[in-house]
């Protein structure tokens, strides 16, 4: 019968012999269901194939207890310990009709009579004048793949072949934190039990990449996101960046749309970079042994050193998405907002070129298709291929200059501030006796897109107050108490919206009973407020100078 028909079948037979008391009382109960066709899963009672696993865990959990494998993150050691210690048996069988064969084969005559044989591809054997059927089953695909490392090294004469003894133990294993438990934990275990060494030295578990609401991407929910559209419109690399960036390991998160069009603006910014070095040098290619020459120079040099040497050990410990994130700020921020701008007021050509080869080199890893491309459209890299080549490495500078550089930039960044919050479109920047600025006034002057940066006997104006250096924006009282006028306004309306979300936080009621999410709403925009405070007072004290 099918289970609908027994149980009407029991019933009738429950009432048959008066042994029913009552029927039809609802009550709610856990049902497992086909996600695809709804459909109530049925459980089935199969002889199965099962691996004792407390013997085969307790190496694997005193390799793990002795830090034979290194995890990141490494608080999945641990869990991978706890997992291993309250380990069940492994159930191995499994009734699919693709897999790898268990070589078990029954004697048709007599059930207990088991034998074992490779021959795996014949259905039937003959034995001692006896008929041996295979066991129909499959191995379970974590017992089959659980043998990689090992397996794929083995060679059919001599475990022990030479690329066994080069890979094994493999440097890394790379996987999702989803299944950690049923292949890494059992590789381990596997690997230990057949060659007495673990498998790999470092486990790296990426999280899963979620819906944009935070939940499981399924099929099923239809909440997935086909890749092959994303990187049609904004290509592999961006994709790629997009996965790595804000994302730390075994840390599972939404995907963002938003990450990969940084990406892709990333690589438009490699783009343009690399056209304007061709363009600032055409024919003029200089000699290949660079030298610095101004201030920024050194300054470049020195950001592209703290970089190198950020990202080579940021990427040794498999922080990547920080690696990314420090390639990313040193292409867009130091080399393309500053020392491209900087150039443009005094060329350095070998060093231009040495500085795009060195970004190119960096963003390798993270944009590898946008970054090959561009150096195979160089006119100076001939047939070689950016994969082959060597990161800078010892590069020489000057720290003294190089903090110059780093002066002028607080110089040229508050006189910007200034400029946009009081809407000024031509002010010059004044100063006495200041070799300093003298020295660097056309820098200054270009960079800040000022009028110009000129040595004055006495004078009145905005002072700057990020600086060590005595100089002053040549702008008057007027516009100065017109802007502290609507600086002090702003702040009344900042400190009047902060008080009524103090207020609503400080209601009992609120807190316990509004959704969970607007209340951390509300302690948000309560944060953003207050840093919005600082900032007004910040600067009603810089105007009041």
């Amino acid at each position: 019968m099918t289970v609908k028909e027994a149980r009407k079948a029991v019933v009738a037979a429950l009432k048959e012999k008066d042994l029913l008391t009552k029927v039809d009382e609802q009550y709610t109960n856990r049902v497992g269901v086909c996600y695809k066709c709804g459909t109530v899963i049925e459980p089935m009672l199969l002889d199965q194939w099962f691996i004792n696993m407390k013997e085969l865990a307790k190496p694997a959990i005193k390799a793990l207890k002795d830090k034979k494998v290194t995890f990141y993150p490494e608080q999945k050691r641990q869990q991978t310990i706890n997992y291993l210690e309250n380990v069940y048996d492994w159930n191995i069988s499994r009734q699919i009709a693709w897999g790898i064969p268990i070589p078990a084969f029954q004697n048709i005559e007599d059930g207990d009579d088991w034998i074992f044989c490779e021959d795996v591809h014949e259905h039937t054997i003959e034995r001692d004048g006896k008929t041996y059927k295979r066991d129909p089953d499959v191995f379970d695909t974590w017992f089959s793949s659980g043998q990689w490392p090992y397996a794929t090294l083995e060679d059919s004469n001599d475990k022990k072949s030479d690329m066994f003894k080069k890979f094994y133990p493999n440097s890394l294993m790379e996987c999702g934190v989803d299944i950690m438990f049923m292949w890494v934990s059992r590789m381990i275990c596997l690997g230990i039990y057949t060659t007495g060494e673990v498998p790999f030295k470092d486990v790296y578990l990426h999280g899963m990449v979620r819906a944009e609401d935070g939940t499981k991407m399924s099929k099923s929910k239809g909440n997935g996101v086909d890749p092959h559209g994303v990187l049609e419109e904004f290509g592999s690399d961006a994709v790629r960046m997009g996965m790595l960036a804000g994302r730390s390991a075994g840390e599972s998160a939404a995907y963002a749309p938003a990450k990969i069009t940084a990406g892709r603006n990333f690589c438009n910014k490699l783009w343009n970079v690399a056209r304007f070095v061709e363009y600032a040098l055409e024919d003029n290619l200089g000699d290949p042994e660079m030298k610095p020459l101004t201030a920024v120079d050194h300054w470049m040099l020195s950001k592209l050193q703290q970089a190198t040497e950020s990202i080579q050990k940021l990427m040794s410990e498999y922080r990547l998405s920080e690696a990314y994130d420090t390639v990313y700020h040193f292409v867009w921020d130091d080399f393309a907002d500053w020392y491209i701008e900087a150039s443009k007021k005094s060329l350095n050509p070998e060093l231009l070129r040495y500085g795009l080869e060195a970004v190119l080199k960096l963003s390798h890893p993270f944009a590898p298709f946008v970054t090959e491309t561009i150096w195979q459209t160089l006119d100076w890299t001939e047939d070689s291929l950016l994969i082959n080549q060597q990161w800078a490495s010892d590069v020489k500078f000057d720290s003294k200059k190089a903090q110059n550089f780093e002066e002028i930039k607080t110089i040229v960044v508050e006189v910007r501030i200034i400029k946009s919050r009081l809407k000024l479109k031509n002010t010059t920047l004044y100063f006495t006796d200041v070799d300093f600025l003298k020295n660097n006034a056309q820098l200054i002057a270009g960079l800040a897109s000022i009028d110009g940066v000129k040595e004055v006997a006495d004078g009145k104006g905005l002072h700057l107050t990020s600086t060590r250096y005595t100089c002053w924006l040549d702008v008057d009282r007027e516009t100065i108490a017109r802007y502290s006028s609507e600086l002090k306004n702003q702040l009344k309306e900042a400190e009047n919206k902060r008080d009524g979300l103090e207020k609503r936080l400080s209601n009992d009621a609120y807190v316990k009973q509004a959704p969970k999410k607007l209340v951390e709403d509300t302690k948000q925009q309560l944060g953003d407020v207050q840093l919005l405070i600082e900032n007004i007072q910040s600067q009603i004290e810089q105007f009041a100078k």
